[in-house]
């Protein structure tokens, strides 16, 4: 078993091998007929899931994150002649309001409030931003807790009240499309010029283990990125390779590139 271990973890990257042991320990547990429910996961942790999961071929994983597309999802690893039902996910609905009329709320200031509860950013969901109003989607372990603390977000003083799933009204998906001019398809390259940083600057973050593709660590600036691939850097932000337009006379690409605003 622990020769299997060591052979699975040589797959993901040194970062991702406490998860995928946590993984791991999940599929030993519902193998042996008790289902697991797991914290949320970002979209390169239902990847890993599933493909460890789907190894095992005597469980199964399904995955709810309150609403169709969700990001982050909880994760349900189950044998296979178990069908769940939805509260079987353990989710809860917040509705937040600010006290003034026209109280946008931010998404850096919902989360950070949420974590100097002391809450683990594993035990929330999506944060859905409307102008007047956001709805937050957490684990029901925590809901009567947030409840009962969360009266602020940054300056703001907000109200809360628990929701149904049915209540939830999905945000307009914005986003800047704009087109940035680079040498190549490098990752340190299309992070330099989206992020306004120099070529140096970008590598040294991309080494350092602060970028994603995908979700997923990579630390080679020279990777080639593709058209749909998603990228963040720790600190500065994330974007979306949405097509390569072609080639300027002097011979470098114009990408369009999208960011979430």
């Amino acid at each position: 078993m622990n020769r299997l271990k060591s052979a699975i973890r040589d797959h993901f990257h040194p970062e991702e091998h406490p998860f995928v042991e946590r993984v791991l320990d999940w599929i030993d547990r519902a193998a042996r007929g008790r289902p697991v429910r797991t914290p949320f996961l970002d979209p390169r942790g239902k990847v890993i899931v599933k493909a460890l999961v789907g190894q095992s071929g005597e469980l199964q994983s399904f995955f709810d994150g309150g609403y169709e597309g969700a990001e982050r999802c909880r994760c349900l690893i189950a044998p296979t002649w178990i069908s769940p039902e939805e509260k079987a996910f353990g989710l809860s609905f917040l509705s937040v309001r600010t006290g003034r009329r026209s109280g946008e709320l931010r998404h850096p200031d919902v989360l950070g409030s949420l974590l100097g509860l002391g809450i683990k950013r594993e035990m929330t969901g999506d944060i859905l931003l409307l102008p007047d109003r956001c709805f937050v989607i957490v684990a029901e372990e925590i809901a009567d807790y947030i409840l009962l603390h969360m009266n602020r977000i940054g300056p703001e003083s907000v109200t809360l009240e628990s929701c149904a799933r049915s209540e939830l009204v999905l945000p307009d998906r914005r986003t800047n499309q704009w087109t940035v001019s680079v040498a190549s398809l490098r990752v340190d390259a299309l992070a330099a010029g989206v992020f306004r940083l120099s070529r140096a600057k970008a590598s040294e973050a991309i080494r350092s283990g602060k970028c994603r593709v995908n979700w997923q660590v990579t630390e080679d600036p020279s990777r080639l990125l593709r058209e749909g691939d998603t990228v963040s850097l720790r600190g500065w932000g994330r974007f979306r390779v949405d097509a390569v337009e072609g080639e300027t006379k002097k011979g470098r690409l114009r990408v369009r590139v999208e960011q979430p605003v």
